[in-house]
Formats: structure tokens, C-alpha cells, sequence
């Protein structure tokens, strides 16, 4: 089968839509905040096959800053999917091989990856030279018996408050509009940004779960206490980790600190 990889264009965007709801099921509003929000997050990369689209990948734009270096262009791939009767094929893996190319064209210094689920992990590494680059660890917390003062943030908010904790450490800086994205998947299932005292948060609900993406100079009676806030059963807490398990995945050839703090991803 004989077929292209290019950038999309907006005549691309109603197909591209049908294509996430039949692969990921997300809300609609979700879905079409996402691509409201694409051209200035990055540019997205279709597969065509003689004018027919069959699937889709994205390339999203960040940086990772370390301290006292420049900052090193980052490029997070995001979202492949391949309509169902053209997979088996290896599409998957061409389409993120040209996401790669078309980061390192437009200068990208780092290309990684959150695998959706652990079993990409292995194929993200044998077929296209992603491997395993950030480790996390996933705690388990209980909510509490008592209501404290939480204050609910917007996107800007918590990023400069974000930015302000991490001053002296590598981390992965999120554009506005990953934020701004992520506002729309915390609202859409039920969290949102979050601060108390000195430490900010940031989550949504699965389920009766509460899924903390992020936790920062959190006092110990933070998160126990939103997890009461928004009627969790439990709250799992993902944070930054030298070994644990698997999480972000990056070219082998990359050069990026082992304590680099990646925390908030699309996934």
C-alpha cells in the first residue's frame, strides 16, 4: 500500500474529529477543544491514501528547561490513531516516525511520548526508538474527615505558581494552551487546578478516583482533604520519581536529565 505522510490542513479537522471519537471515545467538547486549541499547541501529521485519510498523529510543542543551559526544544507526541480497517498494517509506527522528522526538522531537540498503556511501552522502543526516559510513582491517599480552605486556579494561575516551584530544577515547561487544554479534560470529568498554602495540584476523576497529575510543595493534608472536596473514593497520586514506573518516553539519543520533572502530560 503505497501512501503519504503531511501536515494536516483545516479541511482535515471534520474527519480528524470523527477519527478521536471512534479511537478514544472522548467527550465532544473535548474533542473539539483540542483542535480549536492545535494551532498554536502544534500541527498534527495525517496519513493519505490517493485523497483518503486514514490516520492521524499529533506533535505538540514544550520546552525543557534546565539550570543554566538554554532551553532545549521539546516536541510530545500525541494521539496516534489509525482508522480501524487499515490497522495491522504498520501505520501506527510510520506516522510517528514522521512526527519525529517533522520535530526534528522544525528543530526539536527532544521527541517523547506518554504510551497509553503499559505494552506500548515495549513497541514504542522497538519500532520507533522511544524508550523509557522518565520513571513515576503512583501513591494512594484517602480523603479526610475535615474541609480545608482550597482555592480553585485557572490554567495561568497554576502555571506561574508552577513555574515559580520549579525555579532551580529541570522541568518540562507546558505551553499556555496545554493548560488550557488540560482546564478543559479536569472540568469535562469533574477537577480542575488547585492550591493550598505553598502546594498546587492538579487532577480529575475517574470514576470514583481521583486522578492527581501533579502535586508540588503539597502540605500533607492537601490532597486528603480534595479528595473529600470532590467526593473521591481515593485519590492516586502520580509524582516525579529517579526509578518506579515507566512514564515518559524519549528518543535513546536524546540528552535529558534523569531528575527532569515531566508531571503533567496528555493522557
Amino acid at each position: 500500500m503505497i501512501y503519504e505522510m503531511h501536515e494536516y490542513d483545516k479541511g482535515d479537522v471534520p474527519w480528524l474529529k470523527s477519527l478521536w471519537y471512534d479511537a478514544f471515545g472522548d467527550e465532544p467538547s473535548l474533542v473539539n477543544a483540542f483542535f480549536e486549541l492545535l494551532p498554536s499547541m502544534g500541527t498534527g501529521i495525517v496519513a493519505e491514501f490517493y485523497g483518503e485519510l486514514f490516520g492521524a498523529a499529533y506533535v505538540l510543542n514544550a520546552e525543557l528547561y534546565i539550570p543554566n543551559e538554554p532551553p532545549k526544544k521539546l516536541a510530545y507526541i500525541y494521539g496516534v490513531a489509525v482508522d480501524k480497517q487499515f490497522q495491522g498494517q504498520g501505520i501506527g509506527t510510520q506516522l510517528v516516525r514522521s512526527c519525529i522528522r517533522h520535530a526534528r526538522d522544525q528543530g526539536a531537540d527532544i521527541c517523547c511520548t506518554l504510551p497509553a498503556e503499559p505494552s506500548l511501552y515495549d513497541w514504542y522502543a522497538k519500532s520507533c526508538s522511544l524508550v523509557t526516559a522518565s520513571y513515576c510513582t503512583l501513591d494512594e491517599v484517602f480523603p479526610s474527615a475535615r474541609d480545608i480552605e482550597i482555592q480553585e486556579l485557572y490554567a495561568d494561575e497554576y502555571s506561574y505558581r508552577r513555574i515559580d516551584l520549579l525555579a532551580g530544577r529541570p522541568y518540562v515547561s507546558l505551553y499556555y494552551d496545554w493548560l488550557r487544554f488540560q482546564e478543559v479534560i479536569f472540568k469535562t470529568y469533574g477537577g480542575g487546578f488547585y492550591a493550598y498554602k505553598g502546594g498546587i495540584a492538579c487532577g480529575y476523576l475517574d470514576g470514583d478516583t481521583l486522578l492527581i497529575k501533579e502535586a508540588l510543595n503539597d502540605a500533607p493534608e492537601f490532597i486528603p482533604a480534595l479528595c473529600r472536596k470532590l467526593g473521591a473514593r481515593k485519590a492516586v497520586v502520580r509524582r516525579a520519581s529517579a526509578s518506579g514506573q515507566p512514564y515518559i518516553a524519549a528518543c535513546k539519543n536524546d540528552s535529558y536529565p534523569a531528575d527532569a520533572v515531566w508531571d503533567i502530560s496528555l493522557d
